[in-house]
């Protein structure tokens, strides 16, 4: 064999074109991490709740054909807005406009409604109210919030309770006991059946996404959340309790000797809690699916509590809520999470792990021990979104007042100006405030900055 050696000068070098592929690989790479980094900080900084900016006013509407009536109101669905006011010879007036340019054309105009006493906004829909007539009935008409056009128009009397579920129309018709159901998209009636026990005896399913949309300043949410549940329980005989689907008309499950006529029901997510009305008081939890037996039981150590409400104060949490005490319990295992003595508590408002409520004296904010994390005495709390709230005074005075900001996790608190309007005809949002401050006049505000604004 015969081998050859290669002078240095005839070697083969290393390819100049491998050499500055390799070099772009690492730049691309290097690139790629800096981009990856860098969108994973801007993320995580996106998931934190917007800073509270000051009230900022983006402009104001008038129109010059309303009257000087009751009804005059404002809701927000995103950048639009639903405004409403009585306008001569009985008539009502809706218009869409866009928040940013409230003096635009408005996105559509309904002006052909009369005898309207109010309307809401239930996601996708607005919903118009209609004045009982001399036979005690009235019209519940819906409108397509995309364009205004009345899609359903359904009559009750006005002895009759009524309620929209996401896209069920569930009414108690009081001349015959009964309960029922109709599909509003598809105008059916999916069933009627039996009610004996009365208006009052039957409860819908609340649930954690109904917890985090905004609420007036007496807890009532001012937005319908994303997530509906389509259940509603109800008391049958035998002091039956009975988990009725609403897309069906059927039962999920029923059982007899849950709940006793006096007793208070409250159905949350995949439970249905019972507790008595009386002194020395009990809960119990149920699977809604199985309702024969409870998962659980808690009797108050105190024989002379009585209980007010159970309602919702975390998503896994319920909360017992008497005159001078707040009971909070773990929904699966019944455990005492924290117990705490205030004074007339109402309008309970979790925000992930923290609570605002309302006590003798003004807003408290809990933390998820039960520890009060911070008071404002004098104001009245009401939730914002999933990370704030927003707190007016009590006793609103003439003319401008206050405005406050609170960031949940910490009780971070932010002056946002003051305004004259009547908070009555308000409504609020994650970005913007609505309001009604005259006849037929409505004024926008904006009170979120991002998060790098470097405010509150």
């Amino acid at each position: 064999m015969r081998t050859h050696a290669l002078a240095d000068g005839l070697r083969p070098r290393r390819s100049l074109w491998l050499s500055r592929r390799a070099r772009w690989t690492v730049a691309v790479v290097a690139v790629l991490v800096v981009a990856v980094v860098a969108g994973a900080v801007v993320y995580r900084f996106n998931q934190r709740p917007y800073a509270f900016d000051r009230l900022t006013r983006i402009g104001e509407v008038t129109y010059p054909d309303a009257v000087d009536e009751p009804g005059i109101r404002a809701f927000l669905d995103g950048g639009r807005a639903f405004v409403g006011h009585p306008a001569a010879g009985g008539q009502f007036h809706l218009r869409a406009v866009d928040v940013e340019k409230p003096t635009a054309a408005p996105i559509w105009t309904n002006t052909s409604l009369t005898g309207v006493e109010s309307f809401s906004y239930a996601r996708g829909s607005v919903i118009v109210v209609g004045r009982p007539d001399r036979a005690g009935l009235r019209t519940i008409t819906l409108l397509n919030a995309s364009n205004g056009v009345p899609f359903i128009s359904l009559e009750v009397d006005r002895h009759d309770r009524w309620e929209l579920v996401g896209k069920y129309f569930v009414r108690y018709r009081a001349t015959d006991h009964k309960l029922v159901i109709t599909d509003v998209g598809t105008q059916k009636q999916i069933a009627v059946l039996d009610q004996p026990a009365g208006e009052h005896r039957f409860w819908l399913t609340d649930n954690w996404s109904h917890q985090q949309v905004p609420t007036s300043l007496d807890g009532a949410a001012v937005d319908e959340p994303i997530t509906v549940d389509p259940h509603l329980v109800r008391a049958v005989a035998g002091d039956g309790v009975e988990v009725l689907s609403l897309s069906s008309g059927k039962p999920d499950d029923t059982a007899q000797g849950v709940a006793g006529p006096e007793d208070i029901v409250y159905p949350y997510a995949e439970q249905v809690f019972v507790a008595g009305n009386g002194t020395g008081y009990r809960v119990r939890a149920h699977d809604r699916l199985k309702l024969g037996k409870a998962q659980w039981t808690w009797a108050s150590p105190d024989p002379q509590a009585k209980l007010d409400e159970l309602v919702s104060c975390g998503e896994r949490r319920v909360c017992a809520v008497e005159a001078r005490r707040v009971t909070a319990l773990d929904i699966r295992t019944g455990r005492v999470e924290y117990r705490i003595d205030i004074d007339g508590a109402r309008t309970l408002l979790p925000v992930g792990e923290r609570l605002m409520l309302r006590d003798a004296t003004g807003a408290v904010l809990l933390d998820d021990t039960g520890h009060v994390v911070r008071r404002w005495p004098g104001q009245r709390p009401a939730r914002l979104d999933d990370g704030s709230y927003l707190l007016l005074p009590t006793d609103p005075p003439a003319g401008a007042f206050p405005w406050l900001g609170v960031q949940a996790d910490n009780g971070a608190t932010r002056e946002l100006g003051a305004v004259d309007v009547e908070p009555a005809t308000c409504t609020w949002s994650h970005t913007y405030v609505a309001c009604a401050s005259a006849p037929g006049r409505f004024v926008f505000y904006r009170l979120r900055a991002p998060w790098y604004s470097g405010r509150l």
